[in-house]
């Protein structure tokens, strides 16, 4: 879960929308944002438990924006970037 109403680091994620490059460079901030991108999309798509929870918000592997809950379950997976 976000720690949502506390003093937060600059690494914890706001529940919102979130584009997908937007997402990624968290992630991987040393890497090209396309690379980033394709790196997080790697994750996920590889990810069977993940991709099965994501295809009950409607996910679509050619999304470019993920919504809320979409990256709490993201963050869940993966942590926090």
């Amino acid at each position: 879960h976000y720690a949502m109403n506390q003093n937060t680091t600059a690494h914890t994620l706001e529940h919102r929308t979130y584009g997908l490059k937007e997402l990624a460079v968290l992630y991987f901030p040393n890497i090209a944002p396309a690379s980033a991108s394709t790196r997080l999309k790697k994750w996920i798509t590889t990810t069977p438990a993940l991709m099965e929870q994501l295809a009950k918000t409607n996910y679509r592997r050619t999304a470019r924006i993920l919504t809320p809950r979409q990256v709490q379950l993201i963050a869940a997976e993966f942590g926090e970037p």
